[in-house]
């Protein structure tokens, strides 16, 4: 693989874009309904004398740095392009991956990627394009756009020959022009009446160095002003603002954790050289009649702690949304030093919920690029521009002077206190899951992929919008039997991996679960018996969903539960204050009605256990872990140590009422948040409640939910701290003694492993301690090393023993026990050779087209809000159920990942990732045996399948693995890496090690593939396809893929299968599709 660009020649860029755009109306895959259209709102703004019909642009930086990236920014109405900075030295080697856009962003040090040349020229196509689609869509007589030329990195450089011929060119063109014009005249013949200007840009940004000198600066931007006689702008850093009020905001009010070292303040321009700098250059340019102002801001330099970038890689630059605060606080201390009178150009993470707020501060132009590195790419920009139109359209023009100034001063206040801004995440946001990526058919929801039970989320999404319920219910029940209970308790692993994570919020999936649960019924009908019968041992959630799909798909169940009610650790030890008997007895009825017996306070023993296992067909053994385990640690023994679930069971029984005043909880998990929330809710106003965790609140194994409603509730939590000892007076706790703890390293399991810090310890003062790190099984009736299993089939040493669930697991969630119920049912359904009972729900279907408009726009879902810190001493639950037009609202907020994927296509900022259609296929293959003598004898192989109509290229001349694409790809993979690799020109194909060509002859079409020198090639003509390697010939017909003739090339082949022949016949269609063949 390459990570260097390959450009393609113009008439080869205008073919793509023109047969894409009549053929389907799109441009590398963005739809013509979020194309601009400047009759349909008016934002012009004025700058360097011309008059632009938005203020809106791309940012110097990926997005600008290859023709079509600048193309498509236009088209989505970018009329302030600030192009891809060039520099001299123009060879450089860059450390890749180089971007991380996960949350804020985050990208390595680099140049252009380009030689100089190449850079003029890609801008050259790019503006020709432009002015050949604006004529073509007729959006005016001329585009009505800027190009900002951006330069750097010292003035010796900047006198260097080849920036010199940059600057020249970019100021007249006109032999190059002339002759791209004749070149594109057969494919677009109306160009010769369009009037293309020879003078791409007038203007230009200046970016220098991180540590550039103040005279260094100053002396570019006079070169560029005085000997260039070009429009300047000077590119500031954000430290500026100075070390104390920069980690104020970035820090403490922002709580990123981003390390701005000392280095980058010492070495930056100092904010009092800046003044200087900038009314002296102001004054220059006065003289000479030029415009003069400055960019804010660059991105910030920060210690790298990445893992996504080589380690090689000292320092990373910060950008987006933390950014953002920043940078407008450093625009405020300008403007106010100027008076309002300073021209600046904007881009620190802006996104269309601030942009109308930004322009209202009186920036003449705003640039994007983090934000358009998310999810939506470039369709991003229409809601900028809907945004803008809404707030500005009509009036006079942007505000300016004492206007701008006072919203500026008043918007720097409110920004550092917007919550957008605060990093409110313990874990970083990740779409990430552990679903290999393949060559086809990737497309697959991650919030289903995520599931404990791989509920059909969307599914029950879409009946939810549209006010369906009993079909959403149905939905839901097809593989979650406890929606009352998992509405209001599951730890919704499937919301933190809702694609809506980076576009605004997750979708509350949880919470539309509940208002199903609670709003719709459904009468379930059982299969007829079977004959089977099954016994499963505890009727908790996973005995009980394991008794559901068996007993609706005709088994006969018996549940054997020790306790004098159904449900578990869910309904003994889930506080009341989240959960409901009654939730839990409306699920349980459910079951029972589908003919279930469960007997109660029926413990088994050994020997009804091997009765059991007589008697039944099968047995399932779901006995939940109900044993706390030990800490050992001097001191445990003492009046005052509660074991967890005891305090749990016993508050929710009613037999704890009280406690003392001030306990201290240990653990991290979400047993320990049960924990310490109950005990608030029992110390009184005077208590206090204190959780000791030996890591720090990023690495707690409980759910982020519920770590930030106990610390919403008033707990204290004590980080980095090792309990040692038991401190104890007369026999009864007096305090825990902990030491201090520094994360160094990682463990066995990846997590930042704790060490002691000598010389640290310190004492919590208490009178009860609850050490909630952990349960065990308590199992006595089977020998533990006879329930050995795994989740693949569920099955134990015993034969027709299955388990699941804490019995398998060990301490886990509800929805894990739920899940494992579940699908060990199916394992028994299927060894008995049931194909189980299906239902009647009808498939949803969304056109592909609407469903990537809609992933252009960001919508924000309701926030659900747990009880404030003085509500929340009562017993009270905690959380309402949402009102119908908010479900309906939310559940309208789905994506719909399982019908349509594709955010590699918009996430990659050069367009590398390419969607295409296909019509899903399913051939048997033929395998060829050969003898030594020659003969041949064909025999059926596998089947292959592709079942996805959208399937991905990665079109290796415009990627430059910069890594964005994996980053933001819902799966353990990287589309750059892991897609189909296809060329476009020959040149980018012999410099590679691998990937597909595709060469188009009178009479029929090659796809030529190349790996490690070997050479494979389809040829596709009307009737059939014949592949061709070193060692093979073989026809196909076109119809089914039927083998019509194979040959052994060599002697040596014995064995001639067909897997990469029927591949490459999908990846042929995708490569007719991007040529447009």
């Amino acid at each position: 693989m390459s990570d260097k660009f390959s450009p393609i020649p113009a008439k080869q860029l205008l073919e793509i874009i023109l047969k894409e755009l009549d053929t389907h109306g799109t441009v590398f895959g963005y739809p013509s309904e979020l194309f601009f259209n400047p009759d349909q709102g008016k934002l012009p703004t004025t700058i360097y004398g011309q008059t632009i019909d938005t203020p809106i642009g791309v940012a110097a930086g990926p997005h600008t740095q290859l023709a079509h990236n600048i193309v498509v920014a236009w088209l989505m109405g970018a009329r302030y392009l600030e192009l891809k900075t060039i520099q001299t030295l123009d060879e450089l080697e860059i450390a890749k991956p180089c971007i991380d856009m996960q949350d804020e962003g985050y990208n390595c040090e680099w140049s252009q990627e380009l030689r100089v040349e190449e850079s003029f020229m890609e801008y050259l196509k790019a503006w020709v394009i432009i002015h050949i689609l604006n004529h073509k869509l007729q959006l005016g007589s001329k585009p009505n756009m800027v190009f900002n030329m951006s330069v750097g990195y010292n003035l010796e450089g900047i006198k260097k020959p080849n920036v010199q011929w940059f600057l020249n060119k970019m100021g007249d063109a006109t032999g190059e022009l002339n002759q791209m014009v004749q070149e594109l005249k057969a494919i677009y013949p109306a160009i010769g009446n369009i009037d293309i200007p020879a003078k791409l840009s007038d203007n230009i940004t200046l970016s220098t160095m991180h540590g550039c000198p103040a005279n260094e600066i100053e002396d570019i931007a006079r070169y560029l002003l005085t000997e260039r006689r070009l429009h300047t702008l000077v590119k500031l850093n954000p430290t500026l603002l100075g070390s104390s009020e920069l980690r104020e905001i970035l820090n403490n009010k922002l709580r990123f954790r981003t390390n701005v070292p000392d280095i980058a303040f010492e070495h930056d321009l100092k904010y009092p050289d800046a003044l200087k700098l900038i009314e002296a250059l102001s004054a220059e340019a006065k003289t000479l009649n030029l415009t003069f102002g400055v960019k804010l801001t660059n991105t910030l330099e920060s210690v790298n702690n990445k893992h996504v970038f080589p380690s090689e890689v000292d320092m990373m630059y910060m950008s987006g949304r933390a950014l953002h605060p920043i940078s407008i606080n450093l625009a405020r201390k300008l403007q106010n030093d100027f008076k309002g009178q300073l021209l600046l150009s904007f881009s620190a993470g802006v996104d269309a919920f601030n942009v109308s707020k930004v322009m209202g501060c009186g920036f003449r132009t705003v640039t994007v690029s983090s934000d358009l590195l998310k999810p939506g790419g470039y369709g991003r920009l229409k809601q900028y521009i809907d945004n803008l139109n809404i707030d500005f359209n009509g009036e006079t023009g942007w505000p300016t002077a004492d206007v701008a100034l006072k919203n500026l001063n008043s918007y720097a206040q409110e920004v550092v206190e917007d919550e957008r801004y605060r990093n409110t995440h313990f874990r970083e946001p990740s779409i990430k899951t552990k679903r290999k990526l393949d060559y086809f058919d990737c497309i697959a929801a991650p919030c289903v992929n995520t599931c404990a039970t791989n509920q059909e989320i969307p599914t029950y999404l879409h009946f939810a919008a549209t006010g369906n319920y009993p079909k959403a219910l149905e939905v839901i029940l097809r593989t979650n039997p406890f929606p009352n209970t998992t509405g209001m308790v599951c730890d919704h692993l499937c919301q933190n991996k809702c694609t809506r994570i980076n576009y605004d919020n997750p979708l509350q999936i949880r919470d539309v679960k509940r208002y199903v649960a609670e709003n719709a019924d459904i009468k379930l009908s059982p299969a007829q018996p079977n004959g089977k019968r099954v016994a499963i041992i505890g009727a908790g959630p996973s005995g009980l969903s394991c008794a559901f799909y068996l007993a609706i798909n005709g088994f006969k169940v018996d549940v054997f539960e020790s306790k004098t009610k159904a449900g578990g650790m869910v309904r003994y030890a889930i506080p009341g204050f989240r959960l409901t008997d009654q939730a839990i007895d409306r699920d349980i009825e459910r079951i029972t009605q589908l003919g279930v017996n469960i007997h109660y306070s029926h413990p088994v023993t050994r020997s009804e256990f091997s009765d059991l296992k007589n008697k039944y067909d099968y047995v399932y053994i779901s006995a939940g872990a109900q044993k706390s385990a030990i800490l050992d640690i001097e001191g445990i023994d003492a009046d005052g140590v509660i074991d967890p679930l005891t305090f749990l069971m016993g508050v929710k029984s009613g037999n704890i009422k009280q406690i003392g005043k001030r306990i201290v909880i240990i653990g991290g998990g979400n047993t320990a948040m049960d924990a310490a929330r109950t005990a608030h809710r029992l110390v009184g106003d005077n208590g206090k409640v204190t959780i000791v965790y030996r890591r720090t609140v990023n690495e707690m194994p409980a759910d982020e939910g519920e770590i930030k409603a106990v610390i919403a509730e008033g707990v204290e939590l004590v980080e980095l701290a090792a309990p040692e000892k038991i401190i104890t007076q007369n026999g009864k706790v007096k305090a825990l003694k902990c030491r201090l703890m520094k994360l160094d390293g990682y463990d066995s399991k990846g997590r930042p492993k704790p060490v002691k810090v000598e010389g640290s310890e310190f004492e919590v003062e208490c009178d009860v301690v609850i050490p909630a790190i952990g349960q065990a099984l308590d199992i006595d009736f089977v020998p533990n090393e006879l329930l050995k299993a795994d989740t693949r089939n569920y099955k134990t040493l015993m034969g027709n023993v299955y388990i699941g669930g804490d019995a398998l697991r060990g301490a886990s969630t509800a929805i894990n026990a739920i899940g494992d119920g579940r699908k060990a049912a199916q394992e028994i359904i299927s060894q008995c050779g049931f194909t189980g009972i299906s239902t009647s729900v009808p498939e949803k279907k969304h056109n592909y087209r609407d469903l990537m408009l809609l992933r252009s726009t960001r919508k924000y879902g309701y926030v659900h809000k747990e009880l404030t810190a003085e509500k929340s001493k009562t017993f009270e639950l905690v959380t309402e159920t949402p009102d119908e037009t908010t479900i309906k609202e939310e559940s309208a907020r789905c994506l719909h990942c399982d019908e349509v994927c594709s955010i590699c296509t918009t996430v990659c900022p050069n367009l590398a990732n390419f969607a295409y259609t296909i019509e899903p296929v399913r051939y048997q293959l033929d395998k060829v045996l050969v003898g030594s003598d020659g003969t041949q004898e064909v025999q059926p192989d596998h089947f292959f399948e592709v079942k996805q109509t959208v399937q991905i290229l990665n079109i290796a001349n415009f990627c430059n693995e910069c890594g964005n694409c994996s980053t933001f790809c819902p799966t353990e993979g990287a589309p750059y890496q892991d897609k189909p690799k296809f060329h476009l020109t020959t040149k980018s194909f012999k410099e590679s090690e691998d990937g597909y060509m595709l060469s188009v002859l009178k009479d029929r079409n090659v796809l030529i593939f190349k790996q490690k020198g070997g050479i494979k090639t389809l040829s596709e003509n009307r009737d059939e396809y014949i592949y061709e390697t070193d060692h093979v010939y073989a026809r196909f017909s076109k119809n089914g893929f039927k083998l019509v003739e194979a040959k052994a090339l060599t002697p040596c082949v014995r064995q001639i299968q067909f897997q990469h022949a029927v591949e490459m016949s999908v990846i042929l269609q995708g490569a007719k599709r991007l040529m447009g063949v």
